[in-house]
Formats: C-alpha cells, structure tokens, sequence
C-alpha cells in the first residue's frame, strides 16, 4: 500500500457522514461532537500522510501545516460541544471556525492540485482531475453566492458533499500498488 495514512484518513473523512447520522439517529444528542472527532482524526493522519507523496517539500509542509491546524480546529470545536463552554464555543467557531478554517481547506485542496500535477506515481490522475476540477467548480459557485450575499448552505446544501471527491481520490491513490493475493486465500 502506498500510504495507510492516507488510507485511513480517507476513511475517517468519508465515515465521518453517515457515522455521525446513525449516532444522531440512535442517541439523538451529540452528534456535533462526533463528526467533528472524525474530522480531526481525518485531518491528524492525513497531515502525516502527506509526507508518503512525491510533492515538492514546501507543498509537503503546506499539506502538513493546514491539515495539522485543521485537525486542532476541529478538536476544539467538539471540545466546545462536549464542555459546553461559552468563551471555548465563541472561539472554536466564530474566531477559527469562520475564516481560518477555510483558508485551512483551500490550502489543501492546493496540495491536492500540487499532488495531481507533480506526483508522477499519481495512478488514477483522471479521477483526481475530475474530483479538484468540480470541487473548484462548487467553490466558484460557493464565492459567487456569497457576492450575491448568500450561501451554499442556502441555496445547495447538497452541493458540500463534493468535498469529499478528493478523499476518494487520495483513498485511490493511498491504496495504489495494492494487490489481492489469493494464494493467501487457499491457505485459510
């Protein structure tokens, strides 16, 4: 496997969705703290991961320092749903949560075009073009709408789970060179 790190990063990111509905369906509280503990354990690993792609090193220490911050930021913001602290909560969302946090994704979403230009090990490049190509897409609209003084969460709320194109893409990536060996399977 090419990196287990981003294998599994690519997992908590891509469960983070549906695990955090089913807790929501099961308990009925507190699922704002779990997807954000997936988002930071999404964010730690991948941070790391970023280190078993071919990109150049300032690209490498771009994808470390935003998803490094990105997995502090969402950390804090489950810290503040699980305390229930009113300064945590302020600060988690308002000072990080807004722009910061957004800058941090765009930031990553840049090592991914850096990955899928520079690494020539990029195995489904296709897939990744694809996948950055509509996310820019999405932000494009994303920005037109806030200057039209509106919001994807207002008009297309659906549209966000683009975002997660990329993490199926760097799960691709991350298992490349991955084979099945079914000689494994006839010992059992």
């Amino acid at each position: 496997m090419r990196s287990t790190r981003g294998f599994f990063a690519s997992i908590a990111f891509l469960l983070a969705l549906p695990l955090t509905a089913l807790y929501q369906m099961l308990f009925g509280t507190g699922a704002e703290a779990l997807i954000h503990a997936a988002l930071a354990l999404g964010s730690a690993l991948m941070a790391f991961a970023v280190f078993d792609f071919k990109t150049p090193r300032w690209a490498t220490w771009m994808g470390l320092v935003s998803t490094g911050a990105l997995a502090a930021v969402f950390f804090l913001q489950g810290l503040s749903e699980v305390t229930h602290n009113e300064a945590l909560t302020h600060f988690a969302y308002q000072v990080l949560g807004q722009w910061l946090e957004g800058r941090l994704v765009d930031l990553f979403m840049a090592w991914c075009v850096v990955l899928l230009v520079v690494d020539r090990q990029a195995t489904r490049r296709i897939f990744g073009i694809v996948a950055m190509a509509t996310v820019a897409c999405v932000k494009a609209y994303s920005l037109g709408l806030a200057h039209h003084g509106t919001s994807l969460e207002a008009e297309a709320p659906l549209l966000k789970i683009v975002w997660l194109l990329p993490f199926v893409w760097i799960l691709l990536e991350s298992t490349a060179g991955w084979r099945f060996r079914s000689d494994k399977v006839s010992e059992w």
